[in-house]
């Protein structure tokens, strides 16, 4: 709404904050790429990422018609969400789908009509606050209408209904720190452990160890995640590091364990 209000041509730009991404240039073309489609066809643009492995914490998109591009680019077939690993590793041998990455860029104004056509109710509630951006009741009418708005994401309120998505193949580098895994890979390496700190592994394999101050020791076991924090140490099957959420709301109900968080 604000950016409308300052330019109704205006062009969004959508970036998680938590993604590792290499080759600078070849991400800045595929972003300039996104925005002459976005303003060209009007379309919800986002990136792709091509799979490499039988992910289940990411959604994933499958590509439909090629459209032009020096980077290739399709129209979207369909948004799918986390699958469970049987899933996943069809998905991966298939070819056709990529990763979401949760980067897109929109006119701002064809997001709106999207929103308007699959999102009625909150489509009202920005409009009541576009009308009173940069009068006296800007901030007011702000908290009163985000009180009455549902959450919901933008993947299953718009981008999974609406027949104007187009996603890019991206050909940088990327990686999704957002679990104690992903961001493992990125840990230096010691016989056959990411390990950072001190720590010292013996007999082990495949573990990610976070250490801190004193010393970490793991010894005779494989596939774990070892999390020193100082006043929490988290000990979990590395395939199950999709579910520190649930952990977290677990811990929430307890009070004598709240302080921690």
């Amino acid at each position: 709404m604000k950016l409308l209000k300052k330019d109704n041509e205006a062009i969004m730009l959508i970036l998680p904050s938590d993604h590792y991404i290499e080759n600078e240039k070849l991400f800045i073309d595929t972003l300039l790429q996104a925005k002459e489609i976005a303003e060209k066809r009007r379309g919800l643009v986002t990136i792709g990422i091509n799979p490499t492995r039988p992910e289940t914490g990411y959604g994933y998109i499958e590509m439909g018609e090629r459209i032009n591009g020096d980077i290739a680019s399709f129209r979207v077939e369909r948004f799918l969400e986390k699958p469970n690993s049987e899933v996943a590793k069809d998905l991966l041998l298939k070819g056709t789908y990529l990763w979401n990455s949760g980067m897109f860029v929109w006119r701002a104004d064809a997001f709106l009509r999207e929103m308007q056509k699959y999102l009625p109710k909150m489509y009202k509630n920005m409009m009541a606050i576009y009308q009173d951006l940069e009068t006296e009741r800007e901030e007011r009418t702000v908290k009163e209408q985000y009180e009455l708005i549902d959450g919901i994401s933008v993947d299953f309120g718009i981008m999974q209904k609406t027949r104007k998505a187009y996603v890019i193949k991206s050909e940088f580098l990327w990686d999704d720190i957002g679990t104690f895994a992903a961001l493992g890979r990125f840990l230096k390496n010691s016989k056959g452990n990411n390990v950072k700190g001190n720590t010292f592994l013996e007999s082990s394999e495949n573990c990610i160890v976070f250490g801190e101050d004193r010393l970490v020791i793991v010894f005779g076991v494989k596939d774990l995640i070892v999390v020193d924090s100082g006043d929490v140490v988290l000990v979990m099957d590395k395939n199950k590091d999709q579910e520190i959420k649930y952990l977290v709301n677990q811990l929430k109900n307890e009070a004598d364990k709240e302080p921690f968080l």
